[in-house]
């Protein structure tokens, strides 16, 4: 009996084993069904945004120094002792107004001197004008009289240009500096009386790089703040730029003309310039939607509800944004979110993702070399 009993408990024992393997299997065979006969998965849900486009402006900062329109550092003409000092700092001086007498009184005397020679020599030749057709003088003397009168003409010319150089005047309108020459001093030719400046204009020199060279010309717009009145633009137009790139700073110098009617922007002053460049117009997407892989950049776009991946050319990124180059047209849909495990060719359901929309992309501030 005990035999018998043990024999049911295992017969029983393997029928359960079986109902239940059966029921299992029972509860797989759906799915395994659904995969052989080509039943596909629902599709991934992805947020998209409609492809815009924006134009590639770039705005480049350096650092300029003002310069005046003209400047020059006066110094006298000849050795001498100053007798008279005819200016004042910051005064504003007229062209050709005189600034600084030296002692001239010999100077002058050699003037008279040759005055009187020259009406001499002249009185001479009307002489020999008048005897020259009677006869009484020869025509060689009437020809050594005149070359005479010449002879002494040009060194009464002399001795006026030697008067003139002991008085120092000023080349330009403009307005003059400081000066550490008094009357008493003796200066010689390389003495620095002062500089002289015309600031109706400030040049400002800066330099760009290389890669921004080609993008300037002159009469484009500039903007210009000075440091010390950070609150003020200037506006001004590119006056000038150098002919070749510095080999050693790989930049190219440049000048720029800005109005300066009431003089308050002095020669010296250093400017944050500011200089924007548009080029031409590049795909929009969001930085997120940007994927990298061994074959370089690349993104999905939505096409008949399936995922393509678009390979793309990073252009320039600013602040969440980026601009790219590559196969895309306004209006595509570029996935924003659940870019994450995407295949080539899986469906996926797009849903906007905010508004839908690109607004004007703002221009990149570049920092320039200084």
């Amino acid at each position: 009996m005990a035999l018998r009993r043990q024999i049911g408990v295992t017969v029983l024992l393997a029928a359960v084993l079986a109902a239940g393997w059966l029921w299992l299997s029972g509860r797989g065979d759906p799915a395994e069904s659904r995969e052989l006969t080509g039943e596909q998965s629902s599709a991934t849900l992805v947020l998209v945004e409609a492809l815009a486009l924006a134009e590639d402006r770039v705005v480049l900062r350096t650092v300029g120094t003002g310069e005046a329109l003209r400047s020059a550092s006066l110094h006298p003409t000849v050795a001498g002792e100053v007798v008279e000092v005819l200016f004042e700092a910051e005064q504003r001086i007229k062209k050709g107004a005189p600034l600084l007498r030296l002692d001239d009184e010999h100077e002058r005397l050699a003037v008279r001197l040759a005055e009187v020679a020259e009406a001499e020599a002249r009185r001479q030749v009307a002489r020999y004008e008048k005897l020259a057709p009677s006869g009484t003088v020869s025509a060689v003397s009437l020809q050594t009289a005149q070359a005479e009168l010449e002879s002494a003409g040009l060194r009464l010319a002399q001795a006026k240009a030697a008067l003139a150089d002991r008085t120092l005047y000023a080349p330009f309108d403009g307005v003059i500096g400081l000066s550490e020459v008094d009357p008493g001093d003796r200066v010689t030719d390389e003495t620095l009386v002062a500089t002289l400046d015309d600031r109706s204009f400030v040049q400002v020199r800066f330099t760009v790089p290389e890669e921004y060279a080609g993008r300037l010309a002159v009469g484009d717009p500039i903007a210009v703040r000075p440091w010390t009145l950070p609150d003020q633009e200037l506006r001004g137009t590119i006056s000038a730029t150098d002919s070749r790139i510095d080999p050693a700073t790989r930049s190219l110098r440049v000048k720029a003309r800005i109005a300066n009617p009431d003089e308050t922007i002095r020669p010296g002053t250093s400017f944050d310039v500011r200089l924007e460049f548009t080029g031409r117009a590049y795909p929009s997407v969001p930085e997120v939607a940007v994927l990298w892989s061994r074959d370089g950049a690349y993104l999905w776009r939505v096409v008949d509800g399936r995922a393509e991946k678009v390979f793309v050319t990073m252009i320039r990124r600013d602040r969440g944004r980026v601009l790219v180059d590559g196969p895309l047209e306004a209006g595509d849909l570029i996935v924003v979110k659940g870019v994450q495990g995407l295949r080539d060719g899986q469906p996926v359901e797009p849903r906007a993702h905010g508004n839908g929309r690109i607004g004007r992309l703002r221009p990149l501030a570049i920092d320039g070399p200084v």
